[in-house]
């Protein structure tokens, strides 16, 4: 398994701000932007300052280069997760706070309908699951809401910490029949995607979501409203972390 970690702040450092630690089970530029963005959006509602940190971490998904279906996709990125905090510890960095895992998938849906002039082509629906890994801890909370009667755990230096997840699911989208039809055949998304578009490395750009909506939902906001979902648990801890 190959892995490579490289750290990015939020800009300059505050030497007063509390640090968030996030490793992400990708090396993939979109996805770490998206992370960051989430993150930082997310804890800038904190009574104190936060400077979030990203480590990125090339994991495997442990599922199939291509999954099908939610239950694949979403363990895929509970695998990512996993592994991210797992190695962020190996390569000596500093335990993080969060570990998040982003897994694409798609899933089959009906027939497109009559006079679409693909008759006979069965749907492939586009989406990705984010899970993301963390506690009960006060860090972990700090972007709680204002007000509420939650008391986030204490724990001493060294002590293991609750596990708490969080998840979320993007919108989807059809793929085109072209596409699907590749897909179908054992070819992954981002090769089909190549095929399809007549270009290279889609999936370290904008992606297929970015070059059928014409750069309107690129690959990185796509994942933004999914991440910002998946971490809810600690916006109101009260209602999730019992």
């Amino acid at each position: 398994m190959s892995h490579s970690a490289h750290s990015a702040g939020s800009g300059a450092s505050d030497t007063s701000a509390v640090v968030i630690r996030v490793a992400v089970g990708s090396g993939n530029p979109c996805k770490i932007d998206a992370v960051r963005s989430a993150f930082e959006e997310t804890f800038s509602s904190s009574p104190v300052a936060v400077d979030v940190v990203v480590t990125s971490h090339n994991v495997e998904s442990g599922v199939s280069n291509q999954p099908i279906g939610d239950d694949e996709t979403k363990l895929g990125a509970m695998n990512r997760a996993r592994a991210a905090w797992a190695l962020a510890e190996k390569e000596g960095c500093q335990t993080p706070d969060f570990a998040v895992g982003l897994e694409g998938g798609v899933e089959e849906g009906a027939e497109f309908p009559n006079g679409s002039g693909v008759g006979g082509v069965n749907i492939l629906w586009c989406m990705a699951w984010m899970a993301v890994l963390g506690s009960d801890s006060e860090k972990c909370t700090l972007a709680r809401t204002d007000g509420t009667d939650f008391a986030p755990k204490k724990y001493d230096s060294g002590e293991p910490q609750r596990e708490v997840w969080g998840f979320g699911r993007t919108g989807s989208f059809a793929l085109p029949p072209k596409v699907a039809r590749l897909v179908n055949e054992g070819v992954e998304l981002g090769e089909a995607d190549d095929i399809v578009f007549k270009r290279t490395n889609s999936g370290q750009g904008q992606g297929t979501v970015g070059k059928l909506t014409r750069g309107m939902i690129d690959r990185s906001n796509y994942y933004d409203h999914s991440l910002k979902l998946a971490l809810v648990p600690w916006i109101r801890p009260e209602l999730y972390i019992e």
